[in-house]
């Protein structure tokens, strides 16, 4: 009779994942709209996450929740109800990078008119934006830093 293959428990490698992208479990927490001590149970093994949690994980971890189960000894009849892919950006990462994709054509353009008007649209969408968290905000007020470095820039 073959071995079966070691499985990682599913909530170590969440820790792990977690600890790459350098949050706290309440870090983590917020993003779920869970509680910390929810985070907590799910990586010491203590409860299990449901697939709307796994989902949830995988978009914050930009995989699939396929490839997050993966290996792992998360329940098959559970990983067989994930959904194949999930959102992997906050429509603000949306933004910023619609962005940096109309700064590279602004640099081949080399219309300064047109320039400033593009980046004074940039800059009132970003001043707009709501941002849900500390990261947010940090992605957003860096967003607005390229623009404003930009537009001080000698041409």
């Amino acid at each position: 009779m073959p071995e079966k293959p070691i499985s990682e428990p599913i909530g170590r490698r969440i820790a792990a994942r977690r600890l790459e992208m350098g949050w706290t479990q309440q870090d983590m927490a917020e993003r779920l709209a869970i509680s910390r001590v929810a985070v907590s149970h799910i990586e010491a093994g203590l409860s299990l996450p449901s697939e709307r949690t796994i989902a949830l994980l995988a978009g914050l971890f930009k995989c699939s929740p396929d490839l997050l189960v993966a290996g792992s000894d998360y329940p098959a009849a559970k990983a067989e109800r994930l959904p194949r892919s999930v959102a992997w950006f906050t429509r603000l990462e949306l933004e910023l990078a619609l962005l940096a994709n109309d700064m590279a054509w602004l640099d081949r353009l080399a219309d300064p008119q047109l320039e400033e008007e593009i980046c004074r649209g940039w800059e009132g969408k970003l001043l707009e934006f709501e941002t849900a968290g500390f990261e947010e905000e940090r992605l957003r007020k860096e967003g607005l830093g390229r623009l404003r470095q930009r537009r001080v820039k000698p041409r």
